[in-house]
């Protein structure tokens, strides 16, 4: 572990949130598009660097420490990196990286500025809820990110529907929001502190006492069950599992398409990372919580498989294609939360691989789709309008390949996985569901594909599609990192082992994520 604190370890989210402000204020004086435009993904492209730097200091020197103000935790805020939030935070920061630059040549609308100025905020709020190690710094960045995902919705504030989604959407959310904050109060009534190493610590040892928070409180055993319970709800809002999925295929239609593409790639993984926190780093092997949590495992087993068949059937039925990829995404995140909560490490690797494939797989859809959505509309019939677009053509036929599930494609491995785990695990019933749910979801993708076979002849007037060019390149960088992540997992032993690792490290590496609470003290 590292106890040398390094700035860029917790300089990214406040960055994003100054370049935001400043993006708001410069829309007060500079008119030009194309300005806002190469300042988002200039940015991005630093905030990517920076966590692609955050991954490389993780992988060679292990977890990554910052105490904001230079007060050590758990008297103040800290950031704590390891494999996981690295290995998450270097996804989030590339699919929004693609969508910046897909979004170079989609918006072509009035007020660019406030897009880029929530664009930058959504991100912000993103890497905050990864790389934070405090609970309530956690609510306050799922806050911002909330916030901006709201205001996303609404962007076409001109269409009732986008108003209405919207509207649905920041009623749920907040009352999502409100029981995790709830499941805030609770812990720190309980374990006198919000610092997540410092409740992973006092929920396995209850005579702990630790600097400035001293020890426990009242009877811990119930605290610890409220704070999951209320905390589930939140989880599986953000990750669109059952019940609380409904939100999913409601907003993205809505939203711009480079924002779809995020909420798919980007938001969802929020609920999984949290789940993971929850059930592995503070109430895992040795707490106080174990029966309950266990209880609440198979709950989610329950909740993801229904996800899975609800995602793999309604998808079946969608004639919008932004719907389809919705209940796309429904369905493999029913799949996510069924292999990470199996308790066990390779199903932890499993999950996250899965979110790895899924988040880009899903991300092509839309980057794919959306040139055909511009061009025609969304009704799945017109996708013979690509015929015209090979690179989206291609795009589309990747995405799906890889949600079905084809070799070498890397949501061949991450099923490989899950079909892996689940059996290792004694959960035959999941073999079933994964087996039965690749099969009816493949119908629905090749009747997806089959029609990219019709001809369509009317094509609306619309400037972006004289020149595509950013939307290919995004496109082609989707594809080429899809394969090439399938490639080195397939060819690389270092990579499969890293991948293997970060499951078993989450669940007997505990002691490495509260031992840190010495450091800087």
């Amino acid at each position: 572990m590292s106890t040398l604190q390094d700035p860029l370890t917790g300089i990214a989210p406040l960055y994003l949130i100054a370049v935001a402000f400043l993006t708001a204020a410069l829309g007060l004086v500079i008119r030009s598009n194309k300005f806002f435009k190469v300042f988002a993904i200039v940015n991005t492209a630093i905030v990517f660097a920076i966590s692609a730097y955050i991954m490389h200091k993780v992988v060679d020197e292990g977890i990554q420490l910052y105490f904001f103000g230079g007060y050590p935790a758990p008297l103040g805020i800290a950031y704590e990196i390891d494999n996981l939030n690295a290995l998450l935070g270097l996804l989030a920061t590339s699919i929004m990286l693609l969508s910046g630059i897909y979004s170079a040549w989609y918006m072509n609308f009035p007020r660019t500025y406030l897009y880029y100025t929530l664009f930058l905020t959504l991100l912000a709020g993103s890497l905050g809820c990864l790389y934070t190690g405090d609970y309530f710094n956690f609510f306050v960045m799922l806050e911002v990110l909330s916030l901006s995902s709201y205001s996303l919705v609404a962007y076409f504030r001109d269409s009732p529907k986008s108003i209405e989604a919207a509207i649905r959407f920041a009623f749920t959310g907040i009352i999502s929001s409100s029981f995790y904050l709830l499941s805030a109060f609770v812990a720190y009534a309980s374990f006198g502190t919000l610092t997540m190493a410092d409740i992973a610590l006092k929920a396995r040892d209850l005579n702990a006492v630790t600097q400035f928070s001293g020890g426990v409180v009242g009877n811990v055993a119930i605290a610890s069950a409220m704070m999951i319970a209320l905390a589930s709800w939140t989880w599986t809002f953000k990750a669109a599992i059952f019940p609380n999925y409904f939100w999913l295929p409601d907003a993205v239609p809505e939203a711009p398409t480079p924002i779809s593409a995020v909420f798919v790639g980007v938001i969802d993984l929020i609920g999984v990372y949290g789940a993971i926190r929850m059930f592995y780093t503070f109430f895992g092997q040795g707490s106080i919580a174990l029966q309950f949590r266990s209880y609440t495992l198979e709950i989610f087993q329950i909740l993801g498989a229904i996800s899975v068949f609800i995602g793999v059937f309604l998808l079946l039925l969608q004639e919008d294609v932004k719907k389809f990829i919705a209940y796309s995404t429904i369905s493999h995140l029913g799949l996510i939360f069924m292999a990470l909560s199996l308790d066990s490490g390779e199903g932890i690797s499993a999950a996250i691989l899965h979110t790895i494939s899924n988040s880009f797989a899903e991300s092509l859809l839309f980057y794919s789709a959306g040139i055909a959505i511009v061009a025609v509309g969304r009704s799945i019939n017109t996708l013979g309008v690509l015929r015209k677009y090979r690179v989206a053509l291609a795009g589309i036929i990747i995405a799906m390949l890889n949600l079905i599930g084809v070799p070498p494609l890397l949501g061949f491995w991450s099923k490989y996985l899950i079909f892996k785990a689940f059996l290792d695990t004694g959960k035959i019933y999941g073999v079933v569901i994964l087996v039965l749910a690749t099969g009816i979801s493949a119908i629905g993708y090749f009747k997806m594909l089959f029609s990219t076979l019709k001809p369509v002849e009317k094509i609306r007037e619309d400037p972006r599609l004289r020149n595509s060019m950013l939307a290919d390149i995004t496109i082609a960088l989707c594809v080429v990192i899809l394969i090439a992540i399938g490639a080195l997992y397939m060819l690389s032993p270092s990579a499969r082992k890293f991948i293997n690792e970060i499951g078993y490290n989450v669940i007997e590496g505990y002691k490495a994520y509260y031992a840190f609470l010495s450091s800087g003290s």
